[in-house]
């Protein structure tokens, strides 16, 4: 029984994969047991009790016993006993057991040697040098010269100067002289404070040239009697402030200053004042220019001024894949010489979509302005104008634009865009064959109301700092109210342009120009009369290449070849191009 027992608690308790049926079946085979060991011995008592019985029976009927006595012999009245017996089994029952695996990552333990943590040294900045100078001299009398000197690095402020000198003494074949001369002078200082920017800048620039568009076979010219020159002071001041904190106002605000004067004490001042503010509204940005120009014109037997006033307020928005701006601009130009001031309004709607990756992002907006033709930015387009010349401010309506663009690769992008203009006062260059002062060779400047068209594309590519290659193009349509021809605006233009880097010691570049079919307004003499007609200047091409060998960073040697297919072209009727020409020259740090 002991061991049973044993038994059954050990291998119940130890195994558990029979769980509770288990411990119920041995349960019954204990108690079957017990029963047949009980049967047994009532069997065993039942057989004694009958031997016994029939001993006393036989041997009480051969004799016979009388008993006297005064004991009565009396039977106590039996008790009987309702104790049943009963089996305690001493294994206790366990109940609500569960039986699991619980898996339990084993993981080695062991000790990692500690190493001490790497030591990361700044990378040691490019030494900067304080100066350069470039000089070269080339065909045509052509010396060049340029001289940069700067600051070293600082984090309080920088400073430089910057002087280039470019001349030639060339004479053209059945012209004037055709020599020129261009200086220039800047110098800068800036200032850095914790949360703004102060720049203040001072230019100087005189180019010098001719009127050589004439006829030496029929005109004997001076040089002096052909010089004109343009003479520019130019100060500034800028401050910008670079808040980072989106609530505060960041603000940029520069006040500059500029006289030009040429040879015919003709001069052009100029005060202007460019403002913008920029904040956020919510999760809008908002921006605010406000520019106000003061011209004062000075002619030999006039003067007259012109102060021009924009304000323009746009906000700027943009989610994930859009990005837009939306405001408009409002002109005030007052002009002395007309009498009355005029006002303008103009649209400024831009938008683009991302459609995917910034591979495909469509474009599309509407805009206009006031563009103020001053004696600066006539000169800078055709040095051969006259200098009484009529000043008009053009005035572009509307402008409706859309393109596409993005990037094709990493290395590869791309934008296309067609836009549609009205402006009023277009300007064109025409020959003033009306002034008894010069031979015809001097330009006037006249406007008419156009509708211009333009479709441009460009297509650039680089690869690190090794290659650099650009591709770009414009096809022009002018359609002038009055002018029979849009004289002296080409058709179309391209150009193309690549630089190869080759390991940091030869770079090459080449660029090549191509400018489309254009006219003048000229005289042709029929019967002794004159009389003005439209004149077909043909397209033109300009093929240049330049490369350059870095002997140390110390000194390196530069050539450069343009015009190589030797052409003899026209930009503005009766002022033709030189022919091949080229420089050499080197490049060195002098300290």
């Amino acid at each position: 029984m002991d061991n049973t027992k044993k038994y059954i608690s050990k291998n119940t308790l130890s195994s558990s994969k029979y769980g509770n049926s288990f411990l119920f079946e041995q349960e019954q085979l204990i108690q079957k047991r017990r029963i047949k060991k009980l049967q047994w011995i009532f069997v065993i008592l039942l057989i004694i009790g009958y031997i016994t019985a029939a001993l006393a029976q036989q041997l009480g009927s051969s004799q016979n016993y009388t008993i006297t006595s005064t004991f009565e012999p009396t039977i106590k009245d039996a008790i009987k006993l309702n104790d049943l017996p009963e089996i305690k089994d001493t294994t206790s029952k366990i109940t609500n057991i569960n039986y699991g695996i619980n898996s339990t990552a084993l993981i080695q333990k062991y000790d990692v040697l500690q190493i001490e943590a790497a030591k990361m040294q700044n990378e040691p900045l490019a030494k900067l040098y304080r100066s350069l100078l470039k000089v070269g001299l080339g065909n045509y009398s052509t010396p060049y010269g340029e001289f940069w000197i700067n600051s070293l690095r600082s984090r309080d402020m920088a400073y430089g100067v910057h002087l280039k000198h470019l001349s030639s003494s060339s004479q053209l074949k059945d012209v004037g002289y055709s020599g020129f001369s261009d200086n220039e002078g800047e110098l800068f200082a800036k200032k850095f404070y914790k949360k703004h920017t102060l720049l203040g800048e001072f230019n100087y620039k005189r180019n010098a040239s001719h009127f050589y568009g004439y006829d030496t076979s029929e005109h004997k010219l001076t040089r002096d009697f052909t010089k004109q020159s343009y003479q520019l002071f130019e100060p500034s001041v800028n401050l910008q402030s670079h808040y980072t904190d989106s609530t505060k106002i960041n603000h940029a605000v520069k006040l500059a200053y500029y006289n030009l004067s040429d040879l015919y004490k003709v001069s052009e001042n100029n005060i202007k004042l460019n403002t913008t503010f920029n904040t956020y509204v919510n999760k809008e940005r908002l921006f605010v220019k406000l520019d106000a120009d003061y011209y004062n014109h000075k002619l030999p037997n006039d003067t007259f001024n012109d102060v021009i006033v924009k304000l323009n307020p746009y906000f700027e928005t943009h989610k994930n894949k859009w990005k837009a701006d939306i405001g408009l601009a409002v002109t005030l130009d007052v002009m002395s010489n007309v009498g009355s001031g005029k006002f303008y309004v103009y649209p400024q709607l831009n938008f683009q979509y991302d459609i995917f990756e910034s591979i495909i992002i469509p474009y599309a907006g509407i805009n206009g302005g006031l563009q103020k033709n001053s004696l600066r930015s006539l000169s800078n387009e055709n040095p051969f104008i006259k200098s009484t010349i009529n000043y008009k401010n053009s005035n572009t309506k509307f402008n409706v634009f859309g393109g596409l663009k993005g990037n094709l690769s990493s290395n590869l992008s791309y934008d296309a865009k067609a836009s549609y203009s009205m402006i009023d006062s277009m300007h064109f260059f025409v020959i003033d064959y009306n002034d008894v002062t010069t031979v015809d060779n001097k330009f006037n400047v006249i406007y008419d109301n156009t509708n211009y068209f333009n479709v441009s594309g460009q297509l650039k590519y680089q690869y690190k700092e090794k290659i650099h290659l650009l591709a770009k193009g414009n096809y022009h349509l002018y359609n002038p109210k009055n002018l029979t021809r849009a004289y002296h605006k080409p058709s179309f233009d391209l150009t193309f342009s690549a630089v190869y880097n080759l390991q940091s010691k030869i770079i090459l570049k080449t660029d090549i120009y191509v400018i489309g079919d254009q006219y003048a307004l000229t005289q042709v003499k029929e019967n002794n009369v004159y009389k003005s007609e439209p004149k077909l200047l043909k397209s033109v091409g300009d093929f240049n290449l330049g490369a350059e060998y870095r002997y140390s960073k110390m000194l390196s040697f530069f050539v450069n070849f343009n015009n190589i297919a030797n052409m003899r072209y026209y930009r503005w009727e009766k002022y033709p191009s030189q022919r091949f020409n080229f420089m050499a020259g080197l490049t060195f740090v002098p300290f």
